[in-house]
Protein backbone atom coordinates (compact mmCIF):
# COMPACT_ATOMS: atom_id res chain seq x y z
CA UNK A 1 0.00 0.00 0.00
CA UNK A 2 0.93 3.65 -0.38
CA UNK A 3 1.22 4.07 3.39
CA UNK A 4 3.47 1.05 3.69
CA UNK A 5 5.63 2.31 0.83
CA UNK A 6 5.91 5.76 2.43
CA UNK A 7 6.79 4.19 5.77
CA UNK A 8 9.44 2.08 4.07
CA UNK A 9 11.06 5.08 2.36
CA UNK A 10 11.01 7.05 5.61
CA UNK A 11 12.57 4.12 7.49
CA UNK A 12 15.30 3.85 4.87
CA UNK A 13 15.87 7.59 4.98
CA UNK A 14 16.21 7.38 8.77
CA UNK A 15 18.64 4.47 8.42
CA UNK A 16 20.83 6.40 6.05
CA UNK A 17 20.75 9.54 8.16
CA UNK A 18 21.50 7.56 11.29
CA UNK A 19 24.22 5.58 9.54
CA UNK A 20 26.04 8.67 8.33
CA UNK A 21 25.14 10.99 11.21
CA UNK A 22 28.79 11.48 12.10
CA UNK A 23 29.83 12.07 8.52
CA UNK A 24 30.76 15.68 7.78
CA UNK A 25 30.32 15.42 4.02
CA UNK A 26 26.86 16.07 2.64
CA UNK A 27 25.44 12.99 0.96
CA UNK A 28 23.06 13.75 -1.88
CA UNK A 29 19.32 13.71 -1.16
CA UNK A 30 18.85 11.26 -4.01
CA UNK A 31 21.14 8.78 -2.28
CA UNK A 32 19.30 9.18 1.00
CA UNK A 33 15.77 8.73 -0.26
CA UNK A 34 16.30 5.95 -2.81
CA UNK A 35 13.05 3.99 -3.05
CA UNK A 36 14.10 0.38 -2.70
CA UNK A 37 10.65 -1.19 -2.64
CA UNK A 38 10.27 -1.90 -6.40
CA UNK A 39 13.71 -3.54 -6.48
CA UNK A 40 12.97 -5.65 -3.39
CA UNK A 41 9.68 -6.67 -5.02
CA UNK A 42 11.61 -7.71 -8.14
CA UNK A 43 14.15 -9.70 -6.08
CA UNK A 44 11.30 -11.37 -4.21
CA UNK A 45 9.63 -12.37 -7.49
CA UNK A 46 12.96 -13.90 -8.59
CA UNK A 47 12.91 -16.09 -5.49
CA UNK A 48 15.49 -14.16 -3.45
CA UNK A 49 14.95 -14.65 0.28
CA UNK A 50 14.55 -11.07 1.54
CA UNK A 51 15.26 -12.20 5.11
CA UNK A 52 18.73 -13.41 4.14
CA UNK A 53 20.73 -10.30 5.05
CA UNK A 54 24.03 -11.86 3.89
CA UNK A 55 22.59 -12.53 0.44
CA UNK A 56 21.11 -9.02 0.24
CA UNK A 57 24.49 -7.57 1.24
CA UNK A 58 26.24 -9.40 -1.58
CA UNK A 59 23.57 -8.35 -4.12
CA UNK A 60 24.00 -4.75 -2.92
CA UNK A 61 27.75 -5.08 -3.30
CA UNK A 62 27.32 -6.38 -6.87
CA UNK A 63 25.10 -3.40 -7.67
CA UNK A 64 27.82 -0.99 -6.56
CA UNK A 65 30.41 -3.04 -8.45
CA UNK A 66 28.40 -2.49 -11.65
CA UNK A 67 27.98 1.21 -10.95
CA UNK A 68 24.44 1.16 -9.52
CA UNK A 69 25.64 3.15 -6.52
CA UNK A 70 22.37 4.46 -5.05
CA UNK A 71 20.54 1.17 -5.32
CA UNK A 72 23.51 -0.84 -4.08
CA UNK A 73 24.09 1.36 -1.04
CA UNK A 74 20.38 1.43 -0.20
CA UNK A 75 20.24 -2.37 -0.38
CA UNK A 76 23.40 -2.87 1.69
CA UNK A 77 22.14 -0.41 4.32
CA UNK A 78 18.78 -2.21 4.36
CA UNK A 79 20.54 -5.58 4.74
CA UNK A 80 22.64 -4.26 7.65
CA UNK A 81 19.51 -2.87 9.32
CA UNK A 82 18.19 -6.45 9.53
CA UNK A 83 21.17 -7.58 11.60
CA UNK A 84 21.04 -7.65 15.39
CA UNK A 85 24.65 -6.57 15.41
CA UNK A 86 26.67 -4.95 12.61
CA UNK A 87 30.32 -5.98 12.69
CA UNK A 88 33.45 -4.05 11.75
CA UNK A 89 33.81 -6.43 8.79
CA UNK A 90 30.30 -5.47 7.57
CA UNK A 91 31.18 -1.78 7.59
CA UNK A 92 34.49 -2.58 5.94
CA UNK A 93 32.83 -4.47 3.09
CA UNK A 94 30.36 -1.60 2.65
CA UNK A 95 33.33 0.74 2.17
CA UNK A 96 35.44 -1.23 -0.31
CA UNK A 97 33.57 -0.87 -3.60
CA UNK A 98 32.42 2.62 -2.62
CA UNK A 99 36.06 3.64 -2.38
CA UNK A 100 36.77 2.11 -5.79
CA UNK A 101 33.78 3.94 -7.31
CA UNK A 102 34.73 7.26 -5.76
CA UNK A 103 31.84 7.40 -3.26
CA UNK A 104 34.31 8.66 -0.69
CA UNK A 105 31.95 10.16 1.89
CA UNK A 106 30.09 6.85 2.25
CA UNK A 107 33.29 4.79 2.32
CA UNK A 108 35.02 6.90 4.97
CA UNK A 109 31.91 7.05 7.18
CA UNK A 110 31.72 3.24 7.05
CA UNK A 111 35.45 2.85 7.78
CA UNK A 112 35.24 5.21 10.76
CA UNK A 113 32.44 3.00 12.17
CA UNK A 114 34.54 -0.10 11.52
CA UNK A 115 37.55 1.47 13.28
CA UNK A 116 35.42 2.20 16.36
CA UNK A 117 34.39 -1.45 16.54
CA UNK A 118 37.67 -3.21 15.75
CA UNK A 119 40.70 -0.94 15.24
CA UNK A 120 43.18 -3.82 15.32
CA UNK A 121 41.46 -5.58 12.43
CA UNK A 122 40.53 -2.51 10.38
CA UNK A 123 43.59 -0.25 10.83
CA UNK A 124 45.86 -2.01 8.29
CA UNK A 125 43.31 -1.62 5.48
CA UNK A 126 42.30 1.88 6.57
CA UNK A 127 45.92 3.07 6.75
CA UNK A 128 46.64 1.58 3.34
CA UNK A 129 43.52 2.99 1.68
CA UNK A 130 44.14 6.48 3.13
CA UNK A 131 47.64 6.40 1.66
CA UNK A 132 46.86 5.15 -1.84
CA UNK A 133 43.28 6.26 -2.52
CA UNK A 134 42.71 9.29 -0.35
CA UNK A 135 46.27 10.64 -0.29
CA UNK A 136 45.71 11.67 3.33
CA UNK A 137 49.29 11.05 4.43
CA UNK A 138 49.08 12.40 7.97
CA UNK A 139 46.00 10.40 8.89
CA UNK A 140 47.39 7.34 7.11
CA UNK A 141 50.60 7.58 9.15
CA UNK A 142 48.67 7.95 12.39
CA UNK A 143 46.64 4.80 11.68
CA UNK A 144 49.62 2.80 10.38
CA UNK A 145 51.57 3.74 13.54
CA UNK A 146 48.60 2.63 15.64
CA UNK A 147 48.52 -0.70 13.78
CA UNK A 148 52.29 -1.17 14.01
CA UNK A 149 52.15 -0.62 17.78
CA UNK A 150 49.90 -3.68 18.26
CA UNK A 151 52.85 -5.92 17.38
CA UNK A 152 56.03 -4.06 18.41
CA UNK A 153 58.52 -6.78 17.47
CA UNK A 154 56.91 -7.83 14.24
CA UNK A 155 56.79 -6.29 10.79
CA UNK A 156 53.19 -6.37 9.67
CA UNK A 157 52.17 -6.31 6.02
CA UNK A 158 48.86 -4.48 5.53
CA UNK A 159 47.30 -5.47 2.21
CA UNK A 160 50.46 -7.43 1.39
CA UNK A 161 52.79 -4.42 1.62
CA UNK A 162 55.28 -4.07 4.46
CA UNK A 163 54.25 -1.60 7.16
CA UNK A 164 57.63 0.17 7.03
CA UNK A 165 57.40 0.54 3.25
CA UNK A 166 53.95 2.12 3.62
CA UNK A 167 55.08 4.43 6.41
CA UNK A 168 58.10 5.35 4.29
CA UNK A 169 55.82 6.29 1.38
CA UNK A 170 53.69 8.50 3.62
CA UNK A 171 56.77 10.25 5.02
CA UNK A 172 58.17 10.65 1.50
CA UNK A 173 54.96 12.35 0.35
CA UNK A 174 55.14 14.63 3.40
CA UNK A 175 58.75 15.46 2.38
CA UNK A 176 60.20 13.86 5.54
CA UNK A 177 62.91 12.35 3.37
CA UNK A 178 65.29 11.11 6.06
CA UNK A 179 62.50 9.46 8.08
CA UNK A 180 61.26 7.84 4.86
CA UNK A 181 64.75 6.46 4.15
CA UNK A 182 64.94 5.11 7.71
CA UNK A 183 61.60 3.32 7.27
CA UNK A 184 62.63 1.87 3.90
CA UNK A 185 65.89 0.67 5.48
CA UNK A 186 64.06 -1.09 8.34
CA UNK A 187 61.99 -2.98 5.78
CA UNK A 188 65.02 -3.83 3.61
CA UNK A 189 67.16 -4.96 6.58
CA UNK A 190 64.37 -7.03 8.16
CA UNK A 191 63.54 -8.89 4.96
CA UNK A 192 67.17 -9.29 3.92
CA UNK A 193 67.92 -11.00 7.24
CA UNK A 194 64.95 -13.38 7.08
CA UNK A 195 64.51 -14.13 3.37
CA UNK A 196 67.20 -12.30 1.43
CA UNK A 197 67.36 -8.86 -0.14
CA UNK A 198 65.95 -10.12 -3.44
CA UNK A 199 62.57 -10.55 -1.67
CA UNK A 200 62.29 -6.80 -1.07
CA UNK A 201 59.77 -4.96 -3.28
CA UNK A 202 62.15 -3.38 -5.83
CA UNK A 203 60.27 -0.09 -5.78
CA UNK A 204 61.53 0.38 -2.22
CA UNK A 205 64.98 0.97 -3.71
CA UNK A 206 63.49 3.38 -6.27
CA UNK A 207 61.73 5.41 -3.55
CA UNK A 208 64.84 5.35 -1.37
CA UNK A 209 66.86 6.68 -4.31
CA UNK A 210 64.38 9.49 -4.87
CA UNK A 211 64.55 10.51 -1.19
CA UNK A 212 68.37 10.39 -1.19
CA UNK A 213 68.38 12.55 -4.31
CA UNK A 214 66.17 15.12 -2.55
CA UNK A 215 68.76 15.22 0.26
CA UNK A 216 71.47 15.74 -2.42
CA UNK A 217 73.07 12.38 -1.56
CA UNK A 218 73.43 11.65 -5.24
CA UNK A 219 75.95 8.78 -5.13
CA UNK A 220 73.84 6.89 -2.61
CA UNK A 221 70.77 7.55 -4.72
CA UNK A 222 72.47 6.07 -7.82
CA UNK A 223 73.47 3.01 -5.77
CA UNK A 224 69.81 2.55 -4.71
CA UNK A 225 68.56 2.77 -8.33
CA UNK A 226 71.19 0.26 -9.44
CA UNK A 227 70.07 -2.12 -6.73
CA UNK A 228 66.49 -1.95 -8.06
CA UNK A 229 67.81 -2.79 -11.55
CA UNK A 230 69.89 -5.64 -10.11
CA UNK A 231 66.71 -7.32 -8.86
CA UNK A 232 64.41 -6.21 -11.70
CA UNK A 233 66.34 -5.58 -14.90
CA UNK A 234 63.35 -4.05 -16.70
CA UNK A 235 62.71 -1.45 -14.01
CA UNK A 236 61.97 1.48 -16.32
CA UNK A 237 61.21 3.72 -13.33
CA UNK A 238 64.68 3.22 -11.90
CA UNK A 239 66.36 4.23 -15.18
CA UNK A 240 64.19 7.35 -15.41
CA UNK A 241 64.76 8.55 -11.84
CA UNK A 242 68.46 7.70 -12.10
CA UNK A 243 68.59 9.94 -15.17
CA UNK A 244 67.02 12.79 -13.20
CA UNK A 245 69.61 12.37 -10.44
CA UNK A 246 72.44 12.29 -13.01
CA UNK A 247 71.19 15.59 -14.45
CA UNK A 248 71.62 17.08 -10.98
CA UNK A 249 75.14 15.61 -10.91
CA UNK A 250 75.83 17.36 -14.25
CA UNK A 251 76.25 13.96 -15.95
CA UNK A 252 74.06 14.74 -18.94
CA UNK A 253 75.34 11.96 -21.22
CA UNK A 254 74.68 9.26 -18.64
CA UNK A 255 71.28 10.79 -17.88
CA UNK A 256 70.28 10.82 -21.56
CA UNK A 257 71.37 7.22 -21.97
CA UNK A 258 69.18 6.20 -19.05
CA UNK A 259 66.19 8.26 -20.26
CA UNK A 260 66.37 6.43 -23.57
CA UNK A 261 66.58 3.03 -21.88
CA UNK A 262 63.56 3.97 -19.74
CA UNK A 263 61.59 5.08 -22.81
CA UNK A 264 62.37 1.88 -24.75
CA UNK A 265 61.32 -0.24 -21.75
CA UNK A 266 58.14 1.63 -21.04
CA UNK A 267 57.12 1.43 -24.71
CA UNK A 268 57.52 -2.34 -24.43
CA UNK A 269 55.11 -2.35 -21.49
CA UNK A 270 57.62 -2.54 -18.65
CA UNK A 271 55.87 -0.32 -16.12
CA UNK A 272 54.14 -0.92 -12.83
CA UNK A 273 50.53 0.20 -12.60
CA UNK A 274 47.27 -0.64 -10.90
CA UNK A 275 43.66 -0.57 -12.14
CA UNK A 276 42.46 1.63 -9.31
CA UNK A 277 45.32 3.77 -7.99
CA UNK A 278 48.28 5.65 -9.32
CA UNK A 279 51.54 4.55 -7.74
CA UNK A 280 53.86 7.14 -6.23
CA UNK A 281 56.63 6.05 -8.60
CA UNK A 282 54.42 5.82 -11.68
CA UNK A 283 55.92 7.29 -14.84
CA UNK A 284 54.58 7.89 -18.35
CA UNK A 285 56.23 7.95 -21.80
CA UNK A 286 55.33 11.64 -22.23
CA UNK A 287 57.38 12.75 -19.23
CA UNK A 288 60.42 10.74 -20.38
CA UNK A 289 60.08 12.19 -23.90
CA UNK A 290 59.89 15.65 -22.34
CA UNK A 291 63.09 15.03 -20.34
CA UNK A 292 64.85 13.83 -23.50
CA UNK A 293 63.64 16.80 -25.55
CA UNK A 294 64.73 19.25 -22.88
CA UNK A 295 68.13 17.76 -21.98
CA UNK A 296 69.44 15.51 -24.73
CA UNK A 297 70.73 16.29 -28.17
CA UNK A 298 69.22 14.50 -31.13
CA UNK A 299 72.28 12.25 -31.66
CA UNK A 300 71.08 9.83 -29.01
Amino acid sequence: SMMKKLLFTVTLLFLFLNFFAQNKDQISKQELSFDLEPYLFKLDSLGVNLNNDTLLLSIGYQNIYYGKNDRGNALMTYALSKRKEVSAEDYHSLSVQNTKNGNYSIAIAALEKAMELDPKEISPYYGWVLLYYYRDYEKSLKILEQYDAYTPNFSDAPMGEDIHYLKGLAHMQLEHYQIAIDEFNIYITNLASTHGEDFVDVYTFVQKGRCLSKLKKYDLAIAAYKKAIKYHENCSESYYFMGLTQLQMKQKDKACKNFNIALTMINKGHKSSDNYVEYFHEIYPQQIEKAIAKNCNSKL
